[in-house]
């Protein structure tokens, strides 16, 4: 655990050579009868990733780690830095000093409106040792949502009842994500006039859980398949603490409630990727926009290096309109492991909609994207073991173009696995050395609905073959 005080910084330190963002010791944090307001004492390194944020020796807010030297708050928590805590009462053996070097506040933030872009970066002096009880949590990948009622949690050092006090230890509760609309139809019941929302809510309408003073700016965590942790949101405020906001237009204004309000932090990936880009904190490489219509993209950017633990580039491919995007993997060693949780590269369409996910030792074959002339490729890395890294070949590629440049590979038609569009008409033409045949495995295709035609498999006329 980490804690921020005044410009610096305590932390305890165990080393720890399997340590992944946004993963724990601590098992069972869901299963557990939790309490910040309506939650529980939560076990010692349950989040390796929260700090503690002080004013002159008291603690005031909470943030989470990002990297070795960087952390995520909200922008209302101008105060300083801890990390490694669990005792507020206590000293814990272990912690160490540190200087806060930056804060970063969202230039669109404003203290007049406290729903829109209440997000900071805080930046340290020195680097952070990774170990059981500090690790960084892990950042949601670009249109990665969870869906309403997922059960998630906030811990914090903040108030256990609405007028009472801080609490020394850490504490932590369930709160279930709502619907958007429904976030956003409580929150015109406390500001009418608020038009621009960078927020998601969680919580119960009938009150009882909640996060409360003190716990700002730490994370709201919802849980990945693989058991990792993402801050999904950032503790910004609320109506009270605790209390139900059912029926809140008819209740006095004072009598109000809210659920808890957070940050979406998948709003703001852009630019937190921005600001710790420049000085290379999540990608050593250079990312971002890639020029022209064909190139490679890279990591590491010399033969012979191994890319670098916890990073996060992001390349923006364009080619001209009308034109598919052809991907070639020259070369390819990532971490392996059978979901791609840790190492691993995504590719995705209109930045959100996902094509494929590609890890380990084995250089996937080339990826033909149609429907769209812009792609984002994003590399993930963990805080443990690397590798060789990949190179990738992209250029534009017309309907008729060979693609295929090898002995095995696969076409998709038009955004597969999403619906193909309208008035397309695509040949894929592929070429076999003299004395091949080849050989041609075919999946369903769904020509409409299922409850309104049939389902058939492609047939024969459908393929023609050239001598």
């Amino acid at each position: 655990i980490l804690v921020v005080r005044k410009c610096l910084i305590y932390f305890f330190v165990l080393p720890y050579p399997d340590a992944k963002c946004g993963s724990t010791k601590v098992r069972g944090i869901l299963e557990r009868s939790l309490r910040v307001i309506g939650g529980s004492e939560a076990r010692r390194g349950s989040h390796p990733w929260l700090v503690s944020l002080r004013i002159r020796g008291s603690h005031f807010c909470a943030a989470a780690i990002l990297t070795d030297h960087w952390l995520l708050t909200a922008a209302h928590c101008f105060a300083s830095a801890v990390a490694g805590d669990f005792n507020q009462r206590e000293v814990d053996r272990g912690e160490q000093n540190f200087q806060v070097k930056t804060v970063k506040f969202h230039e669109k933030y404003q203290r007049s409106s406290p729903m829109s872009y209440d997000i900071a970066l805080l930046e340290i002096k020195g680097r952070i040792h990774f170990g059981d009880f500090i690790k960084p949590v892990c950042l949601p990948y670009p249109g990665e949502r969870f869906p309403p009622k997922t059960m998630c949690v906030v811990g914090g050092w903040g108030r256990i009842t609405e007028k009472g006090p801080l609490s020394s230890v850490l504490q932590e509760v369930q709160l279930n994500l709502l619907e958007q609309s429904n976030c956003k139809h409580v929150l015109q019941t406390l500001r009418p006039g608020q038009k621009i929302f960078t927020v998601l809510c969680a919580g119960r309408e009938n009150g009882g859980r909640d996060a409360c003073q003190g716990d700002s700016g730490g994370p709201l965590l919802c849980p990945r398949a693989d058991g990792c942790w993402v801050a999904v949101g950032v503790t910004s405020w609320g109506k009270g603490c605790g209390r139900s906001w059912n029926n809140n237009k008819i209740k006095p204004s004072s009598r109000r409630g809210s659920p808890g309000v957070f940050t979406d932090v998948l709003l703001f990936l852009s630019w937190i990727k921005s600001n710790l880009r420049k000085d290379r904190s999540l990608c050593s490489v250079h990312d971002g926009v890639v020029p022209g219509s064909e190139g490679i993209i890279k990591n590491p950017a010399h033969p012979g290096q191994s890319y670098n633990n916890n990073e996060m580039c992001l390349w923006s491919i364009q080619v001209a309109a009308g034109e598919h995007i052809l991907l070639e993997f020259i070369e390819f060693d990532l971490e392996n492991d059978t979901q791609c949780y840790s190492d691993h590269l995504t590719v995705y369409v209109d930045e959100d909609r996902r094509i494929g996910r590609f890890c380990g030792g084995q250089p996937p074959p080339p990826v033909l994207i149609g429907g769209s002339h812009s792609i984002t490729v994003q590399f993930v890395s963990d805080v443990s073991s690397t590798g060789a890294g990949f190179a990738i070949q992209f250029h534009g590629a017309e309907c008729g173009t060979v693609v295929l440049l090898q002995p095995k590979g696969a076409v998709w038609s038009p955004a597969y696995p999403q619906a193909y569009s309208n008035n397309t008409l695509c040949r894929w033409v592929i070429y076999a050395p003299e004395g091949h045949i080849v050989k041609v495995k075919t999946t369903l295709k769904l020509l409409c609905w299922p409850s309104q035609c049939l389902v058939t498999p492609l047939s024969s006329r459908d393929l023609s073959v050239r001598s």
